[in-house]
């Protein structure tokens, strides 16, 4: 069973991990990567037979493997027949249960995250640990708490603000403990979600996540606001936006059901009504404005496609055997069921149709915002029901496909893409002169077939290279449970 996660207990059992891990694992100073193809997603042609030579955590020379000479004392790996790829991004997930998620993710070459709303003292701890090598762990980006308006929700990964003052201290606050960027969330009322922005821009700070229920898409893009998180940001692309916003039917129904403790199905079915006005006056005019906007003002867009996909398709997903459930513990697969969680047993037929029907236009317009230019980021909003730690990553690229990327783009939304968002020179996320050794080994060519991402001979991170059967060690230690 996954017990519930404490600090104390998460550092002595990751620094068990850590020791392990390391203690087998092959360190060397100088590592020779030869005879590899080399894949640098934001490149238009891979490199065939190419050496690469890692000196001290960093990428030193690549050449090809005809003329590279092998300095003395380096630890080789063949890389015949094999592909190397940056360290992928995680941009959207929420750890809960880090001995477990840190594993997979290691496991899965996912070396980086996006930590989305997680207890400040508890996350900034855990990117110091994993940064310093104290635990072994991904790269962490966080946001500490979530910035909300007067919010039912008393949890301390929740910071509720009820004016543009207590807006502003919160940033303030957030920054002061060392936050990496400021998430804002639905219930923010124009004038706190415009304090947050201005006093972000004030503090330089980054602020990303949802965009309020009572300002437009276009005006949280021109806000500033780095990255809008799930879907392809819809109410944006319809004529009825204005009109939806000034009913606040969704908010009222909510309201109105927590403070009743019933008529809950009233919640789902307001959404049903709410969205399908959207999707009826949807203008691709619109749309290629919107997207457009995206691109001027540096905004990205992080679908999170396989939490939507389980959101729309979770009666035949629950049903369906998942080899994947070893890792979740019978207490967390009882919540996930349909009858049972909060956002789903509530559900009508209005709102079950009109969830396909959403789905089918993210996957629309995710791909006309990808023609327009807009920057995708690949997000998974891991620690919701059916997602997985570093396995979802690895779905999300699928899906990416599925909706009309090619592969090497949707390579680019878990690597390059992220990189450049981070603003990470010579970091995770490229394969260059200078970049932080942190790649993942494949044995086979993800540029045709991005299911080849699940094919994992090797883990390097941070110049330490992890063998499959080190990698499959995590993994076993991650098992929780048994599929059911």
């Amino acid at each position: 069973m996954i017990k519930h996660f404490s600090a104390r207990g998460a550092v002595r059992a990751l620094a068990v991990l850590l020791a392990a891990g390391f203690a087998q694992a092959q360190t060397s100073s100088i590592i020779a990567i030869t005879h590899i193809t080399v894949i640098n997603p934001d490149q238009a042609n891979a490199l065939g037979d190419m050496t690469v030579t890692i000196a001290h955590n960093r990428i030193e020379k690549i050449a090809s493997s005809r003329r590279a000479p092998i300095p003395k004392g380096a630890a080789i790996i063949d890389g015949s027949g094999k592909f190397l790829i940056p360290g992928m991004w995680d941009m959207h997930v929420h750890t809960h249960n880090a001995e477990r998620d840190f594993a997979m993710e290691i496991a899965n070459g996912v070396l980086g995250v996006r930590n989305m709303a997680r207890r400040a003292e508890v996350i900034f701890k855990l990117r110091k640990d994993t940064a310093d090598g104290t635990i072994l762990g991904p790269k962490i980006f966080a946001c500490g708490p979530v910035v909300n308006g007067p919010s039912a929700d008393s949890s301390p990964s929740v910071i509720s603000v009820h004016t543009p003052e207590e807006a502003r201290s919160a940033v303030d606050r957030l920054q002061t403990l060392g936050a990496d960027f400021i998430k804002v969330y639905d219930g923010l009322s124009r004038p706190e979600y415009f304090a947050i922005a201005e006093e972000a821009k004030r503090l330089k700070m980054p602020f990303a996540g949802h965009v309020s229920n009572e300002i437009t898409i276009r005006e949280a893009v021109e806000a500033g606001q780095r990255s809008i998180e799930h879907g392809a940001a819809l109410e944006g692309t319809s004529t009825s936006e204005d009109e939806v916003i000034g009913k606040h039917e969704v908010a009222s129904a909510i309201a109105s059901a927590m403070k009743t403790q019933k008529d809950f199905p009233s919640i789902p079915e307001a959404i049903a009504r709410t969205g399908n006005l959207l999707l009826d006056h949807y203008s691709e005019n619109k749309a290629r404005k919107l997207y457009r906007d995206f691109v001027t003002h540096d905004t990205y867009l992080t679908p999170t496609l396989v939490i939507e996909h389980a959101i729309t398709f979770i009666d035949s997903i629950s049903k369906q055997p998942d080899a994947r459930l070893v890792y979740v513990s019978n207490r967390e697969q009882e919540g996930w069921r349909p009858e049972v969680g909060f956002l789903t047993r509530y559900r009508t037929p209005a709102y079950i149709a009109y969830r396909k029907r959403e789905y089918a236009a993210i996957q629309k317009g995710l791909l006309l915002a990808h023609k327009e230019g807009v920057q995708l980021l690949a997000g998974t909003d891991v620690g919701t029901a059916y997602t997985y730690p570093g396995f979802s990553l690895h779905e999300e690229l699928r899906l990416l496909v599925k909706a009309g990327l090619t592969p090497r783009e949707a390579l680019q939304t878990a690597t390059t893409n992220a990189a450049r968002f981070l603003h990470l020179d010579h970091g995770l996320g490229t394969i260059e002169l200078g970049s932080q050794a942190s790649f993942v080994i494949l044995n086979a060519n993800p540029l045709s077939d991005i299911q080849n991402v699940d094919k994992i001979d090797q883990v390097i991170f941070r110049g330490t290279v992890f063998s499959r059967e080190k990698l499959d060690g995590f993994l076993k230690k991650a098992e929780v449970g048994q599929p059911q």
